[in-house]
């Protein structure tokens, strides 16, 4: 089924919004799937919306991505060769990310196999359950302020497996990893960038894999086809820019955080749960 201009315009908006933030950008595709009548969106569709999530995200964070750049080559250096000593956080970072990345890699590509739960609505709200819960779990725990310089690798096998656990349609990539990451004493800021570099790396296999499955399937699209695309991708990173912006500015006034985003994982689920029943 073709949807409208208007309805590639939301899916790209809502989809890119939902990326960054601790929800699942699955189940929102779901949801708005059954709102316009359809089970999935074109192959083409899903790569501009990765694709557009992906660049957006890369750009807000290039100040971040610049000090991993030039702390992995001065750890490269020989220290007698150095002129200024690498950051100790980014070296951290780089550290815990040679553990997380394989592990969420893993599970975005596990992902792709398990995406036929998020077509039952049914098992979509049991996920969506799931998700609030492990949002809500740090708020019972004691918080702390660890980084990079003060997280040990397994700290980063932790929030890979948080990363990973998007392979179950319904549970959020940066959800999980960031609430894994607070669990073990993580501090917030620092555990929602950690949590955005594995988005990056989780994207950008989608976008292969819909690149892949396009030139797979030789499909030919027309003019049409191209544009309603295209507005999706539009769309798609403007909502990845406001999420980004809303998410910083979260962390930084602190109050609910990021376990209020549970009740929004569980008004999702009961979503699911009516349009089950009513449909």
């Amino acid at each position: 089924m073709k949807i409208s201009w208007l309805q590639s315009a939301m899916l790209g908006f809502v989809s890119g919004l939902s990326e960054p933030l601790p929800v699942s950008a699955e189940a929102h595709r779901a949801v708005l799937g059954r709102f316009f009548g359809t089970d999935g969106f074109s192959p083409l569709m899903m790569l501009m919306c990765h694709l557009a999530s992906l660049v957006v995200v890369l750009l807000m964070g290039n100040l971040e991505l610049k000090r991993l750049r030039r702390t992995a080559k001065l750890l490269k250096t020989p220290p007698r060769r150095r002129k200024v000593n690498p950051e100790l956080n980014s070296a951290g970072t780089l550290k815990l990310l040679r553990t997380a990345l394989p592990i969420a890699l893993a599970g975005r590509l596990l992902g792709f196999y398990l995406s036929p739960i998020g077509a039952k609505l049914y098992l979509l709200t049991l996920t969506l359950i799931l998700s609030g819960v492990i949002l809500h779990i740090p708020t019972h725990m004691r918080s702390a302020n660890k980084d990079g310089r003060h997280l040990q690798k397994q700290d980063g096998v932790m929030m890979g497996l948080g990363s990973a656990l998007s392979a179950i349609p319904g549970v959020s990539p940066v959800g999980a990893a960031v609430s894994l990451g607070l669990i073990q004493g993580a501090d917030r800021r620092y555990a929602v960038r950690f949590a955005w570099i594995l988005l990056c790396a989780g994207l950008a296999v989608s976008v292969g894999v819909d690149a892949l499955g396009i030139l797979g399937a030789g499909m030919a699209f027309d003019l049409a086809v191209i544009l309603t695309a295209l507005i999706c991708g539009v769309c798609a990173a403007l909502g990845t820019a406001l999420a980004v912006r809303l998410m910083l500015v979260l962390i930084r006034r602190g109050g609910v955080g990021i376990s209020g985003f549970s009740y929004y994982n569980w008004g999702l689920a009961l979503l699911c749960m009516a349009l089950f029943l009513l449909v």
